[in-house]
């Protein structure tokens, strides 16, 4: 059975402007779930994810026009939680882009449950704070938006994969080695991406990066054994610290082999350069 969860839907008038504006709250404490799925589907304003306090499984906090969304805090018969604005006259299935309204969210998930998030996010300046959180699998799809995303402490379980969309959009992730995923897939399009790999490194991370006119940026821990391979020639790259024997198709830092925390990165294409740096 499919139920909605509304514990606040506070009003608050807004005569000089021509929308309504409402605040919509929910939360629910842990009762023993060892997993949790969530589903966010967001547009149009700014969204924050973070940890939350322990024994809440989940806290959602919207301010919306109500003339244009409804607020979305679905669960359904296969568990999955469902949380965002669903714009109204689509059924709610799916959340419009509309640049005239803004609207803003918090998000709180449980640092004891294992996580399976999907979110997708389309005209939104997102912070997302993972730190903590038992992330086992991520899927992150945005368009026309501004993403920081970090993992600030360890992930306390493997993330079997973790796909990010970045579109025309901006992305930037920080503290990689803490997100302990097995495999990382990245694409990117006319914007900017950058990838931070600092944290506490351990075990082999797979790396595949698809741009298509974005830049690049790679940021790499000294103590990671990296290989770097590109499946066409970058013209002007040399990365400082990477060494090519077979014509700048595949990089490698000293010692590569010997490495406990390998780092293994494809660059499928990249029109607008790839830069690397290096980080302590």
């Amino acid at each position: 059975m499919r139920g909605l969860f509304m514990l606040a839907a506070l009003a608050a008038a807004t005569p000089a402007t021509a929308q309504t504006v409402r605040e919509f709250s929910i939360s629910r404490q842990q009762q023993g779930e060892p997993a949790l799925v969530v589903q966010v589907d967001f547009a149009a304003g700014s969204l924050a994810l973070h940890p939350a306090p322990t024994g809440t499984l989940y806290s959602f906090r919207l301010t919306y026009d109500e003339a244009r969304f409804a607020p979305l805090a679905d669960q359904g018969r296969d568990g999955a939680l469902r949380l965002g604005a669903a714009a109204l006259g689509q059924g709610g299935v799916r959340v419009a882009s509309s640049r005239s309204t803004t609207q803003a969210a918090t998000i709180a998930l449980s640092p004891q449950a294992d996580l399976d998030l999907d979110l997708r996010l389309d005209a939104v300046e997102a912070t997302l704070d993972f730190g903590g959180l038992r992330l086992g699998r991520l899927s992150l799809g945005a368009s026309a938006s501004r993403v920081a995303l970090g993992f600030g402490q360890p992930n306390p379980v493997r993330c079997a994969e973790a796909a990010l969309d970045a579109g025309a959009g901006e992305l930037t992730v920080t503290g990689l080695g803490n997100a302990r995923c097995e495999r990382l897939d990245v694409r990117g399009g006319a914007g900017k991406v950058t990838l931070d790999f600092a944290g506490q490194w351990s075990g082999v991370m797979a790396v595949t990066a698809e741009m298509k006119m974005g830049g690049l940026v790679l940021r790499l821990p000294r103590h990671a054994g990296v290989r770097l391979a590109t499946d066409t020639f970058l013209a002007r790259f040399a990365p400082a610290g990477l060494t090519s024997t077979d014509d700048g198709h595949t990089w490698t830092s000293p010692k590569f082999a010997e490495a406990a925390s390998r780092l293994e990165v494809r660059i499928e294409s990249a029109i607008g350069g790839v830069r690397v740096e290096w980080i302590d």
